[in-house]
């Protein structure tokens, strides 16, 4: 994979591991978009947005939050790539 000269389309890169990566990603000449972008200038996807709510490990699942956060960390970047798949079969690969 090439990692320079890419445009790159990072969910949830406002923080934490997200921003590692775009800041580290673009040190190395790439250029990075952070929530949100034109799908026909992506040559790569990232999925790093996710949740993590504070529950009670130790006591009952509350469905409510685990519904939630399934939603949003599974089913979040299963929509995302649907979104984009189409664009991203279009480029070369090294």
């Amino acid at each position: 994979m090439k990692l320079s000269g890419n445009t790159i389309f990072i969910t949830g890169g406002g923080s934490g591991i997200g921003r590692g990566l775009a800041e580290a990603l673009h040190q190395r000449g790439n250029k990075v978009i952070i929530g949100g972008g034109r799908r026909s200038h992506l040559d790569m996807l990232i999925n790093n947005a996710g949740i993590m709510q504070p529950d009670r490990a130790g006591g009952q699942i509350d469905d409510a939050l685990m519904v939630s956060t399934i939603t949003t960390n599974l089913m979040g970047p299963i929509r995302m790539t649907s979104a984009l798949i189409e664009h991203l079969k279009t480029k070369k690969t090294l």
